[in-house]
């Protein structure tokens, strides 16, 4: 027995050489797999919160700062007529604005932190079906992309139906390696929470589906009940928001040009949407684990086709939670070229989205400069001075922007608006019927509009411009990116006739 534990010295020392290359493979092997998924999302976090405060708000994002920093009883009021769709959202951000303020920087926070989430969870699921190398490029990948940033700087939940779309995704491929309870409870949690992000998003379901029934076919009955019970807990909800479709009555019908401008609003950069494409169709595959990849890229987009041929709801900020399995796709190729060439693809990538990230870290960069608003009317404005805005189709935006962005001793009176927006179960301010009755008569007017208009009375309702065209002359107009501003003063009156009278 004693024999046996005596080993020469030279024995001794390869016993070392071996534990010790072990233990460095080891670790080597788990840092590794940390920077794997880390540096992707330090990029992406990195991005995301460089230059989230220049934007404005646009007329979207506005919504979200009224309705999460109104009382809470006036919230769900006004959930109960319009937006109940994300409400759960504006809940949310109601606790968040509550401690964080609402900043643009605070407002867009959670966005900015769902899509390091999702790049992370983006890289997992790349490393977990395909290897570390398609993992590291499909993170890189879609941390360029122009349009995360540009969504990490939404205040709206879009980028939160991201984050749980690629978390019910890598939840259900840990499923399908190692069926149990606890993972598909926590798979339907996942799911429930992407429905309450975005109903629209729970179109991945169908794409769940086909990849368990492809996948692991015994495991169908069970992911059933799990997607199943997600859903029914959130039907009420879907109940009223589908009572309230009116809200998206103004989404055009899908036609060919608007699907062809798909690819480059969904990546933010026409030159990189193209690419994505390419190398997304030269990866499809009915095969594991490209298979994962294609159902959630496709069928997603097709379902979505398919509801706006009878009911309009094609908008690209729709299908975010696609892009994902986009990079995926894309990954899978580029992981196939020698790791130099890898290299240089992905050092090209982020040149060529350059200009896309400069131009939406501007003050347009949601397309909307609300901010300059409010720098015009602080300059030139006083709050006895009027504002007018035109008709309930376009006065919101222009409405909470000045509410907003103007200081209190620059903000000119709203002199049409009863009962302000979101009060009394109202999303929008109610106006008085008559513009001549409830004008008075200011001295100077001022008009903001939607859009660039060489008359900015033009189209403004008919009380309104006639009032205004009969007292009023345009003393100044301001063509902003996305608003029209006008002020008008008063005519003067017609100059007495001279004469020398005689007796």
């Amino acid at each position: 027995m004693t024999a046996m534990l005596i080993v020469a010295p030279s024995g001794w020392r390869r016993i070392a050489d071996r534990l010790w290359f072990d233990a460095t493979s080891e670790r080597r092997d788990r840092t590794l797999r940390i920077l794997s998924w880390s540096v992707p999302a330090v990029v992406m976090a990195v991005l995301g919160f460089l230059g989230a405060s220049s934007p404005s708000l646009w007329a979207d994002e506005l919504a979200t700062w009224v309705l999460a920093t109104a009382p809470l009883d006036d919230l769900l009021r006004v959930l109960k007529n319009a937006d109940a769709s994300i409400g759960p959202y504006y809940l949310f951000m109601h606790g968040w604005i509550g401690v964080f303020g609402d900043s643009e920087l605070a407002m867009r926070a959670p966005s900015i932190l769902a899509m390091t989430g999702a790049t992370a969870l983006t890289v997992g699921l790349g490393t977990r079906l395909a290897g570390r190398r398609v993992g590291v490029i499909a993170g890189l990948l879609f941390a360029l992309m122009p349009a995360v940033s540009r969504y990490a700087h939404e205040a709206r939940p879009y980028a939160l139906a991201v984050f749980f779309a690629a978390l019910a995704t890598y939840l259900l491929v840990r499923v399908l390696d190692r069926p149990s309870t606890v993972g598909l409870v926590c798979y339907g949690l996942a799911v429930l929470l992407l429905g309450l992000a975005h109903f629209v998003a729970l179109m991945l379901l169908a794409a769940h589906g086909l990849t368990v029934l492809s996948m692991c076919r015994s495991l169908i009955r069970r992911w059933l009940v799990a997607a199943a019970l997600a859903v029914v807990a959130i039907t009420p909800l879907m109940y009223l928001g589908q009572r309230q479709r009116g809200q998206i009555s103004w989404i055009p019908e899908l036609t060919g040009l608007r699907l062809l401008q798909t690819p480059g609003v969904l990546t933010g950069s026409l030159l990189m949407s193209g690419t994505l494409l390419v190398l997304g169709f030269l990866a499809f595959s009915w095969r594991a684990p490209a298979l994962v990849w294609t159902l959630w890229a496709v069928l997603p987009t097709i379902g979505l086709g398919l509801v706006s041929v009878g009911v309009p709801m094609w908008l690209p900020r729709y299908l975010l939670f696609t892009l994902p399995a986009w990079v995926l796709l894309a990954a899978t190729v580029v992981s196939r070229l020698r790791i130099l060439r890898g290299a240089v693809f992905l050092a090209l990538v982020g040149v060529l989205v350059v200009y896309d990230h400069v131009q939406i870290r501007g003050g347009a960069g949601h397309t909307h400069d609300s901010r300059a608003i409010g720098m015009v009317l602080n300059q030139h404005a006083v709050s006895s001075d009027a504002v007018m805005y035109g008709k309930f189709d376009e006065d919101f935006g222009p409405r909470l922007a000045v509410a907003r962005y103007t200081d209190a001793a620059h903000r000119p009176n709203d002199v049409l608006a009863e009962v302000p927006a979101m009060a009394q179960g109202n999303f929008r301010a109610v106006e008085c019927v008559s513009a001549v009755e409830c004008a008075g008569d200011p001295d100077r007017v001022w008009v903001i509009r939607p859009g660039n208009r060489t008359d900015v009375l033009a189209g403004i309702g008919k009380d309104r411009e006639t009032l205004l065209r009969a007292g009023y002359v345009t003393a100044q107009t301001w063509n902003l990116i996305g608003f029209t501003v006008a002020l008008l003063t008063r005519k003067a009156p017609p100059a007495a006739s001279g004469g020398i009278v005689k007796k």
